[in-house]
Parts: structure tokens; sequence; C-alpha cells
């Protein structure tokens, strides 16, 4: 009935601590309770992430021999194969033979519906307690531990704890053990804690905060269902989501289980797939408190978008196998799991939900004060103050990663003439600026005042600057019109059409001003043509405000950018509706002429224009 052979009923600590667990899991799932004579009883009870699995099996069986009464049960326990795979074929096999069941379940598999259904309840076995190890350490080997030096021992790992206690060898002993073990184990990396990070805003605020939780959750003083217990972190490349998991667990005094789903499926095989998620839950729940980080949390599927593939197998067991664990995490105490993810909304939205990674919080690009502190960070507080302004300028757009990357580089340059770093080193390692002249400016600047007119003539949100800088770093817009909106407006359809309207504002100024269209407004991701495109697909296929009210379940750009590539009739649709507003903002364009070029001949010579100081031009214009 179970997978241990009989001869492996040793009675030892470890099983006889477990047996307490277990006994308590029992006690609320009615196994101490008369029933009818002749009644089958079956009671689940479902092992707490990381636990071991064959021990706890073996602990059930020494408990109901011992203890008179659980002698009507049988314990039964599915077979775990060497790649994780489950056999449950033996338990329902003792549904039908056998008497009542103790059916000893490991956490992170799902239940099949057989056993769900035969089960009177499935309790879940909470974690051990120092009051177990106290009871453990009495019956076992009559040994008195007062409940102070047992909560001492349990901040170790248990497997430690069990081969630490001899028998006879006194709790004072078994602590100097524990803690001679812990000093001379190896440090873990040195590295930044929360305290030295810049640029990560909300991250750093909410880490701090779990860092005196965990910190009052040892000490006894917060219970760990008070803890936050899941964070999706999200940003773009670089943005130093791994750095943050790093400084995270060292300014908690955590083990960090840095992992990541490329890793996960590096052996290609589902088996293999869960084994190795189930290692690196095991590993977090053994080293308590930890943090669990898992880079490229996206790579796991939304069921979403395999339904119907070949794939969808393999995801569905894949996302149900870690609901398993996370859920069992969340039972288990002093587990934080961080998804990190470029892609947000490309995650399944049952990994998110309460009691999972349901906090997401952003990593932004850092602000200009914040490259100044990395610059000096970095490069070396003998920078200037010019120096650093001159750093800041050259890195906009940079994250914590191209900072570091170009340390390296300036370090490696100073090094190969055997001096120390200088501003040259790093100017020299940094991007060289564009400079925004002559005919492309003044292109620039009609295509900004463009979007800026159609703007304040339909009343889209308030105009506050428009700007062509002098230069631009790489991959940066080379100029803006800037609106401020209203916090969580509520738009109707006419309100989502002018801002289709104003995003083709640009594209429109350049064909009837200067007689051409530049490929500015278009040929990349998040161009005004993709962003007008995706507005309008929305208010095609989600918002009701097109020709249809058919809603489709697409949660990102890139899933409404597929429709469109997939979908000929969508691609029509939304393309008589860009069409309607091009010929809205040419219109308006053409009327408001003098307005554009007045503002464009400015933006040209003093780079930036406020909001004002355009609306008084086109109320002069229209007079």
């Amino acid at each position: 009935m179970t997978n241990l052979p009989h001869g492996r009923r040793t009675v030892t600590l470890e099983r006889v601590t477990y047996g307490f667990a277990l006994k308590t899991a029992a006690r609320l799932g009615g196994a101490f309770k008369k029933t009818e004579s002749g009644r089958q009883i079956v009671i689940v009870l479902r092992l707490p992430v990381g636990a071991a699995f064959d021990e706890y099996v073996a602990a059930a069986s020494i408990m109901v021999r011992d203890v008179e009464a659980l002698r009507i049960f049988a314990v039964a326990a599915p077979r775990i194969g060497n790649k994780g795979g489950i056999d449950f074929q033996t338990i329902s096999s003792d549904l039908k033979s056998r008497p009542s069941l103790l059916i000893v379940w490991p956490s992170g598999y799902a239940m099949p519906r057989e056993i769900a259904l035969a089960a009177d309840r499935v309790v879940d076995v909470g974690p051990v307690r120092p009051f177990h190890l106290v009871a453990g350490a009495k019956q076992f080997a009559s040994q008195n531990i007062d409940l102070a030096e047992a909560r001492k021992m349990m901040e170790y790992p248990l497997s430690e704890v069990f081969a630490a206690f001899r028998t006879g060898r006194p709790a004072s002993s078994v602590l100097a053990r524990l803690t001679e073990m812990e000093a001379n184990a190896p440090r873990p990396v040195a590295g930044p804690s929360l305290g030295d990070l810049v640029g990560y805003g909300e991250a750093r605020t909410w880490g701090l905060s779990l860092a005196q939780d965990i910190g009052a959750w040892r000490e006894g003083a917060l219970a760990w269902t008070d803890v936050d217990r899941g964070l999706l972190l999200s940003g773009a490349p670089g943005t130093g989501k791994t750095m943050f998991a790093g400084a995270l667990a060292r300014s908690c005094g955590a083990h960090l289980v840095a992992t990541s789903v490329a890793r996960w499926q590096a052996a290609g095989h589902l088996d293999d797939t869960l084994k190795a998620v189930r290692k690196s839950f095991d590993e977090a729940s053994t080293h308590k408190p930890s943090i669990l980080f898992i880079d490229e949390f996206d790579g796991i599927s939304d069921r979403a978008r395999v339904v119907g593939t070949e794939h969808e197998t393999y995801w569905t067991q894949v996302i149900n196998f870690l609901l398993e664990l996370i859920d069992g995490h969340e039972r288990l105490e002093g587990v934080v799991v961080i998804g990190a993810t470029n892609h947000p909304d490309a995650i399944d939205a049952a990994l998110l939900r309460p009691g999972r990674l349901d906090r997401h919080i952003k990593i932004s690009l850092p602000d200009n004060e914040e490259r100044k502190h990395l610059a000096r960070t970095y490069f070396g507080d003998q920078l200037s103050d010019d120096n650093v302004e001159a750093i800041a300028a050259a890195t906009a757009g940079f994250a914590g990663a191209h900072f570091e990357k170009a340390s390296r580089e300036a370090r490696r340059a100073a090094r190969r003439t055997g001096r120390a770093v200088s501003i040259e080193d790093v100017l020299a390692v940094l991007p060289v600026p564009k400079r925004i002249a002559g005919g492309e400016r003044r292109m620039v600047a009609i295509h900004e005042a463009g979007h800026a007119v159609v703007g304040v003539r339909l009343g889209v949100g308030e105009l506050k600057t428009v700007a062509v800088p002098w230069e631009v770093h790489a991959s940066h817009p080379l100029g803006f019109a800037h609106f401020q909106f209203d916090e969580n407006p509520l738009w109707d359809r006419q309100e989502y059409l002018d801002q289709v309207a104003v995003t083709l504002g640009g594209r429109a100024a350049e064909e009837m001003i200067l007689g051409t269209a530049f490929d500015g407004a278009g040929a990349a991701e998040g161009s005004d043509l993709h962003k007008a495109s995706d507005l309008a697909t929305m208010l095609e296929l989600q918002l009701g405000m097109g020709e249809g009210l058919a809603y489709f379940n697409l949660k990102s750009v890139e899933q409404r950018d597929r429709v469109r590539q997939n979908n000929a009739v969508v691609a029509t649709r939304v393309e008589r509706l860009l069409s309607r507003e091009m010929a809205r903002s040419r219109e308006i364009v053409t009327r408001f002429r003098g307005a554009v070029e007045k503002i464009a001949d400015i933006l040209v010579e003093k780079a930036l224009i406020e909001g004002d100081e355009v609306r008084r031009i086109i109320r002069e214009t229209s007079r």
C-alpha cells in the first residue's frame, strides 16, 4: 500500500517528529472520531512543499501502528519515479479492497478525480513546528528540550537538525554543532543590498518592507500569513531584475534560489521539466527563509495562447504543476516567490490570482538624477559635477546593467595604459549622441507640430510641451508632443477616435506641408502607425466601438498584432478606421497650416515650446 518496504518502518526522531505533524492533520480530518462499524473512511493528508516524502510515508505507517485510535486505517501513497512521474494505481486498488485509508499525498501533484471523489477530507499537513520537535525528542529519546531551544533549532534546515541530534547529546550541544556548521559554511557572494540600489523605486520600497517583515517573522512577532509571499517583477532587459533579487535576499538574510524557465526546460522532456521545477521549490523550502527567483517567467506559455495547438497538453501540465507548488508554498512558511519578465501581459492569469504572484511591480529606467548617482557608483567619486552631468545626459535610456558594462569597458581601457579611469575613458565607451539639424530638424518640427495642433483642436487631454531636442541618443525619439490626461478617465467612442487622429497627426502634417511622408511614423514597434493600429484594433475587437460588438480576449499588443496579421477581415476593418481618422487629421492640418508652420519654426530655433504658447498661436491663426 506504500512505496516503502515494511523493513524500513524503523523508528527515528525524524519520523516521530513528522508523525506529530501528521497526527495534527489527521485529527483535523476527523480520523479520531468514532464512525459506524463497517464504514470506510478515506482521509488524504497533503504534504507541505519540500517535505521528505518517503520519510513522511514511513512516519504515517509508524503512527497508525502505534496509535490505537488510528489502527483502523491502512496507509496508502503513490509511487514517485526518478524523473518525478507519479503512479497511483496501487491507491486505486486499495480504495476497492482495503479498510479505511490514510492517503499520504505529495505537494505539487494534481490529485486524480478518483481519489478526490473517494476522500472524505483532504487536509493540508502543516510544517513541522517547534512543539512537534519537543514532543518528538521526548517520545523518541526521553529527552527534554525547552520550546526556546526548539525554536532556535528550527532556524536551520530540518535535515541538519535531525543529523545533529544524537541520542544522549544535549540540546545545547545540538545547537552548538548547528551554529558551528553555519559559521563554517561558504559565505554568500558579496553584492549590494537594497539600501545600495538606485533607480528601483517601488520595488526597492517593497523589498525594504519585506525585509522588516521577515525579521519580525523570525522573531515570532509576525505571522507568515501577514507577509507578502509572491511578486511579479517586470521591466525592460537590463533594468536589473536579477540584481534586485540578489540584493533583496541579502537584505532579508534569506537564501536565494535563482532559476529560470529556460533552465527548467533545458532537458526538453515534460518529466524532466517537472522534476527541475520541483527541485527549485524543494531547495527554497529547505533553506528558509528563502527567495525563489524565476527569470523569464513569461516563458511559461499562457494557456489561452496554446489552446488547440500541439503544445496544449504540455503547457497545461506544467502550469497546473506550478500552481500546485505555488499554492503549496503559500501554506509553507518562509518562501517568497518572485517571477521576473519583460512581458507581463504574456503571463497566464491563473498565476497572478490572489495568494499567488498577485503583486506586480514594474522597474522603470533610471531618471536623470538616478543616472547621476549611478555614474558616481560605477565610475568613481572623483568625477566632477560637470563630468557627472555629461554622463547622465549621454546615458538616457540606460539601465543599471548598461552602466555595469560601460564601467568594465572603461576600466579595461585604463588598465591597458596603467592608469586610473578618466572621464575620457568613460565618454569613449558611451554612445555618441545624434544631432538633429538642417532638413531633418525641419521635418521633425513639422511632424511634432502636427501632433500638437490636431490634439489641441480635438481637445485630447492638455498639451503641456512640444519639443525637438538638439541631440538624442540611440533608440530615443527625435521629438515629442506631451499631453496630460486626467487620472482614470472614462472615454467614449469619439474620444478614442480622436486619440487615433492625434497619433496620425504627425504623418498628416508631413504629407500636407512637406508633400511626402517620411519613415519616422512607422517601420518600428512603438511608432505612431503601430500605436494607432493597436488602438484601432482595440476599438474593433475589445471595446465594441468599431464595426461589431464581439469581444476578443487579447491581453497584449503582441496578441493584437498577430490578429491583424492573420485575419484579413480584422485587418480591413482596422485599415478603414485608420483611413477615416487620417482624413480628419489631414483636414485639420490643412485648415491650420499656418499654426503648424509657425510652431515648427519656433521648434527649429528654440527646441521647445510650451502648451500655452501653442494654444495662443492656434487661436490667432483661426481668427
